[in-house]
Order: structure tokens, then sequence, then C-alpha cells
């Protein structure tokens, strides 16, 4: 009797080694240092502050690209959530979101952010009227691009995900962003 379980345990554990990863976990590693591109964006707000993706660049290694769009009811909570949970963890110096924005009017949105809640915009936002990002980035699954990357000085990616989601996110996070700048 214990041969038999032995095997079927055996026969089990080799069944199950042999499957391959799923598609998810495929995309993901097909993604992890894949350049995102961002050339088609310019210029950012920051509240009222206008500023060129240049020079937000010079001054941050790592940054944490959102994609949202007008007229999407759940991407309003989205953008007030990512400002309410990076306030619940450490941020370095040299780290900052960039919430994309397909749409035509940073007012627009930010009227319907305020619909819901005020926030006091920290982060950087940029206008894609056009769908330029998306239609950059077309090799990179959507389901990614939604679920937000963390990409380095190269524009590579390092991170999908929300650094806040769990213990094990955020401790990647730090581990990622430690290698920049201070």
């Amino acid at each position: 009797m214990k041969k038999v379980l032995l095997s079927l345990i055996l026969i089990a554990f080799f069944q199950n080694a042999c499957k391959s990863p799923s598609p998810e976990v495929r995309d993901l590693k097909k993604a992890l240092n894949k350049v995102l591109v961002i050339d088609s964006l310019e210029l950012a707000h920051q509240g009222n502050r206008v500023i060129s993706i240049d020079e937000i660049r010079q001054h941050y290694d790592y940054f944490s690209v959102v994609f949202l769009k007008i007229g999407c009811k759940p991407c309003y909570p989205k953008y007030i959530e990512w400002h309410r949970q990076l306030d619940s963890i450490s941020l370095p110096n040299h780290y900052t979101v960039l919430f994309v924005i397909q749409g035509n009017k940073y007012e627009e949105f930010m009227s319907e952010v305020f619909n819901y809640e005020y926030v006091d915009s920290r982060y950087y936002t940029v206008m894609d009227p056009e769908g330029k990002f998306l239609e950059s980035n077309k090799d990179i699954p959507r389901w990614i691009i939604d679920a937000s990357v963390l990409i380095d000085s190269e524009n590579k990616i390092k991170m999908v995900g929300a650094p806040w989601i769990n213990e094990d996110m955020t401790k990647l996070f730090y581990e990622i962003v430690s290698k920049g700048k201070s």
C-alpha cells in the first residue's frame, strides 16, 4: 500500500513539475526588462504646474506608470487610491508616479476626480489625447499596462503592480528602487 501511495505521489509531482506556466506568468516574464515607450509623452501636470517629461526624468530614476482613461468610472478612484496608498509606504527621493490619462483635458479629468474626493496632486499626470501611449506599447499585454508598471531610468519594466498591494510587492519595490540614487 505504501509503495502504491508513494508511486501516486511521485506521478502527481512529475505531472505538476512538467506543467507549463500560465499565460499570465509567461506575459510577466516577457514584459520584465522590456522598454515601456513613453517618447510620445511630452508635458505633465503636477497640480497647477506643467513640466516636461525630460525634466522629470532628470530628477527620478524610477516611475510607476499608471494608465487611466477619462470616462472610465473605476479610473477616478484608482487615481485617488494611488495617492492615498503611497502615503502608507516610505518613498525614496528618486521615485515618482506618472499617470498617463487617455483623454483631452487635464482639468476635465481632475474635475471628475474631485467629484469623488479632493486629492493634492503630488505626482505627475500626462494627457494622451490620441492614444499614442497604448499604440506605442501594443506589444505589452493590456492587462499589464492596466496593472501599472514600475520602470527604471532606461524605461525598462522592473515590476508589474502597485507597490503597496501586499507585503511581498512592497519588499520587491524597495529592493528594486534601492538600486537608484538617493
